[in-house]
């Protein structure tokens, strides 16, 4: 979706529009999020699933789709790597890295030796890698020697963050439809 071309010369009146929505009594009950649609209809978190593959220079092309959920404002050409759960890579943008490991990592007693061993994990993991101009990010060789990743890659993006995997570990831990349909009845839905 190429998202919705506005004038220029109506900027300021949509933006008016935009507060209005947003703040105005009447209106802003009603639940219409202009923003949303003056941004392309893009959504602000990581969702979907991309299957890129790993170039001679160790890079993979994050979609127009996951780099759009970065938000208008935020730094758009830099996220943070860490080894991830399983076999996977984690990718974090740099406020969501920061949340992370402030309301995960730091409240963690680190007398407890499980404790250190994970944080250790992922805070010595952790790497900031800058996307090219064409999307691209260059994931380092420690990464994909831990995460199995040598061709074949899978990119889900699951709400605050993104897991880089090599595509074979991924169909190995990817849940059976039942497990799913057990899942969702646990959880009432």
């Amino acid at each position: 979706m190429g998202g919705v071309y506005i004038d220029k010369r109506y900027k300021n009146f949509i933006i008016s529009l935009t507060n209005y929505v947003s703040y105005g009594n009447k209106w802003g009950k009603v639940g219409i999020d202009v923003e949303f649609y003056l941004k392309g209809g893009e959504p602000s978190m990581f969702m979907g699933e991309y299957h890129p593959t790993l170039d001679e220079k160790g890079r993979i092309a994050i979609q127009i789709r996951l780099r759009r959920a970065f938000g208008e404002n935020a730094v758009i050409n830099r996220l943070v790597l860490t080894y991830g759960f399983d076999t996977c890579i984690m990718a974090f943008r740099e406020e969501e890295w920061g949340r992370f490991v402030s309301e995960k990592l730091v409240p963690l007693p680190q007398s407890n030796p499980t404790n250190r061993n994970w944080v250790r994990h992922l805070m010595g993991g952790a790497r900031e890698q800058e996307l090219d101009r064409q999307g691209r990010i260059i994931i380092p060789a420690s990464h994909l020697e831990f995460a199995g990743i040598r061709n074949e890659v899978t990119i889900l993006g699951l709400n605050d963050r993104i897991e880089i995997w090599a595509t074979d570990n991924y169909e190995r831990y990817r849940p059976d439809q039942d497990s799913l349909n057990a899942l969702a009845g646990d959880l009432g839905i």
